[in-house]
């Protein structure tokens, strides 16, 4: 994710390509394992002066993908929240004053966002999150003829400035290629780690009412609009 072929130049715009994980509370890469004694943190980009208004700031966006959350997937919606409940309850117990604010204004249930500019994505899996949760990107920009690729599912979305687009990261093999322009991600993620922790019980996979299956074959993607998108 952070390899310095996978991001490219800005164009024109005065952006810095990379990535950065903004995250009230998670467990640091390799210190997971909840039998050695490991305990959750606060991520390193809120560990500065400006972590409170950069909380504030992502309200907006953090409650679009709780609410999409809530439509796609109800169950592990009040699981993320009876998780957050738990975390902000053992952060207050721990004295963890800084974790403790920072999640009283996190206004998503997701663990965290991760936030990519200017990322050619290879396709890929994220084995840290749930199976069962859906993760959710929302792309914003000024590029053109950018692809999203779900491998093992056979689909390419036409992934257009303003599009959100979520699926299991864990099971869905996915990919994003962009031509030319400048993009940023916001990558709202779970972490099966976190919720573990706080003794989250996980809820099945989603269940979806036959009609709906009916409506999704009516609206199935149409490759000659593809190949016209191409062309522009």
């Amino acid at each position: 994710r952070t390899r310095g072929s996978n991001f490219q130049p800005p164009d024109g715009l005065e952006l810095t390509p990379g990535c950065i994980n903004i995250v009230p509370c998670w467990f640091q890469q390799g210190y997971e394992n909840l039998d050695e004694g490991f305990k959750p943190v606060v991520s390193a980009s809120l560990k500065g002066d400006r972590s409170l208004s950069m909380i504030m700031d992502m309200q907006r966006p953090a409650l679009l993908a709780s609410v999409a959350l809530r439509v796609m997937h109800p169950q592990l919606y009040w699981a993320s929240i009876r998780t957050h409940v738990e975390l902000g309850h053992w952060s207050a117990e721990q004295g963890l004053h800084n974790m403790h604010c920072l999640l009283k204004y996190w206004a998503s249930v997701y663990t965290g966002a991760a936030i990519m500019c200017n990322h050619q994505s290879p396709k890929h899996r994220d084995p840290k999150c749930p199976p069962k949760a859906f993760d959710i990107l929302m792309s914003i920009g000024s590029y053109r003829h950018a692809v999203m690729q779900l491998t093992n599912l056979g689909i390419e979305l036409i992934y257009n400035l303003g599009v959100m687009v979520s699926y299991s990261s864990r099971l869905v093999r996915h990919g994003i290629h962009v031509d030319q322009g400048d993009r940023v991600v916001w990558a709202w993620f779970l972490r099966d780690s976190v919720h573990n922790y706080a003794r989250t019980p996980r809820p099945d996979y989603a269940v979806y009412n036959p009609v709906d299956l009916d409506a999704y074959q009516l609206a199935k993607y149409n490759q000659a609009d593809f190949d016209m998108y191409g062309n522009l």
